[in-house]
């Protein structure tokens, strides 16, 4: 079996995981953030996308979780939580070497906020570019909406948790 077919294999069974039914993050009350909101959130959002492409493009975790220790326990594949190491491991069957993550590529990020703690829905667009075995540059990966947790650390926020929207959730987001 080629990389190529390994990398569709894994894919589908993680989006057949993804059908479970699920108990995740509630999915509704989610707003555009005002100007203040969006600057002091979108540099977390960046960061967390820059370390993933990095783990993505190296295939080293021990960095992107030397960051973001709390991601490393709590995975659930089913619901979507915490499933950077899954999702890095099946990118790395075609060996990418360089990528692209636009987190609003399908609509502004939306988000929910409790206290010192906020949600922040992110509905974008990431690729990663590869050799195919006959040696031409391609790109995989896709659409994705997902849920960061982040906590509000002195002046900056902190994420401490993902929550990808599993296709058993992306209808409530729909609505």
């Amino acid at each position: 079996m080629n990389k190529a077919h390994t990398l569709i294999l894994l894919l589908l069974i993680i989006l057949l995981s993804a059908c479970a039914p699920t108990e995740s993050a509630e999915l509704s009350g989610f707003i555009e953030p005002d100007p203040a909101d969006y600057v002091d959130v979108m540099p977390a959002v960046w960061e967390y996308f820059h370390h993933r492409k990095s783990a993505v493009i190296t295939g080293e975790m021990s960095s992107f979780y030397k960051r973001y220790p709390a991601l490393q326990s709590g995975t659930d594949l089913a619901k979507g939580i915490n499933t950077e190491a899954s999702f890095v491991e099946s990118m790395r069957g075609l060996e990418p070497f360089d990528g692209d993550i636009h987190p609003e590529y399908y609509e502004r990020v939306r988000v929910k906020r409790s206290g010192d703690e906020l949600q922040v829905l992110v509905h974008g667009l990431e690729l990663y570019l590869w050799k195919n075995s006959e040696g031409e540059f391609d790109r995989s990966g896709g659409e994705f909406k997902l849920v960061l947790f982040l906590g509000q650390a002195g002046e900056r926020w902190d994420l401490y948790r993902t929550d990808e929207v599993t296709l058993a959730e992306w209808r409530a987001f729909e609505e």
